[in-house]
């Protein structure tokens, strides 16, 4: 479900680089360049009734748990060790454990924020931080974990002060903190989408898979499109993303049924016409095939 609630942050700018405003936002609505920094502990306790249950945003989320426990992403517990961080991508489905301590720094921010200093950084990030492809999570050195504190304290120290240029402060404080995430997922054998061809081919066969998520396309359409053949894209898939072509489609499909899901307002009929699906008996068999459950089934054990 969508959060639709007021939420009064830690501190909220809203950066155009000409005026800076502190205000509150009604999430999932804002348009304009948006950042937020939370005590997690303290955000999930005011928001407790919406943030224990499975919902989804419109921006990016950092989250990053200073203590042990466990969160929930996609349908999938994750049990993390202290000092670690997760990355929610927009649209993913995920929510804070009710017997998990939830210590932390949470990050809110978007595309038009992280672009607002010139350039298009976030096309960057979303191919080496937020590809959601292997863990959505990190667990950070002690070494690691001093440098995203030290960032993380210049950040609360210029939105405390708002001296002079506060503003483009925080921002470049806060890209320090996305090249210093993307640095050690790269060190830990991540996506390298940025140097490595057949890395950049799975990402990008991946993110098509998603932009045609609402059709049933053959595997040598996608190919055709990447500029390969059927032969080497099915290789690069299982070699760089685990899994087949025709897996890694199913899989998608699925998963965003569960997301689509979770909006109870939607019929089981709608998520199926939205997905490529003309029958939505054949849609009940193909979710039952993948998850175990029908889509009734699945929204209410999960829902």
């Amino acid at each position: 479900m969508e959060i639709a609630k007021q939420i009064t942050p830690i501190y909220l700018i809203q950066f155009n680089f000409g005026s800076v405003e502190l205000y509150d936002v009604n999430l999932g609505q804002h348009s304009n360049p948006y950042f937020e920094l939370h005590d997690a502990r303290t955000y999930f306790l005011n928001n407790k009734e919406h943030e224990s249950v499975p919902h989804r945003h419109n921006f990016y989320q950092i989250i990053w748990f200073k203590e042990s426990g466990r969160h929930f992403i996609d349908y999938q517990t994750v049990y993390h060790k202290p000092n670690t961080l997760f990355f929610i991508n927009r649209n993913q489905i995920h929510y804070f454990c009710l017997d998990a301590r939830n210590e932390g720094t949470l990050f809110h921010f978007d595309d038009f924020f992280i672009d607002s200093g010139g350039g298009q950084p976030m096309d960057r990030f979303a191919l080496s931080v937020f590809n959601e492809i292997g863990s959505s999570d990190i667990e950070l050195s002690a070494i690691d974990t001093n440098k995203i504190r030290l960032l993380t304290s210049f950040i609360e120290s210029e939105l405390m002060n708002k001296d002079p240029y506060f503003k483009e402060q925080v921002y470049h404080y806060f890209l320090n903190i996305l090249y210093q995430i993307e640095r050690i997922r790269r060190i830990h054998g991540g996506i390298d989408a940025l140097s490595n061809a057949e890395h950049k081919l799975a990402l990008e066969f991946k993110n098509m898979v998603f932009e045609e998520i609402s059709h049933f396309h053959a595997i040598g359409l996608y190919a055709k499109a990447l500029g390969t053949n059927t032969k080497t894209l099915t290789t690069i898939s299982k070699k760089v993303l685990l899994e087949t072509p025709a897996n890694l489609i199913r899989n998608s499909k699925i998963l965003v049924a569960k997301r689509m899901l979770a909006n109870k307002s939607k019929s089981i009929k709608e998520v199926a016409y939205s997905l490529g699906f003309e029958d939505p008996t054949y849609f009940t068999k193909y979710f039952s095939r993948g998850t175990g459950f029908t889509p009734k089934q699945f929204r209410k054990a999960y829902l």
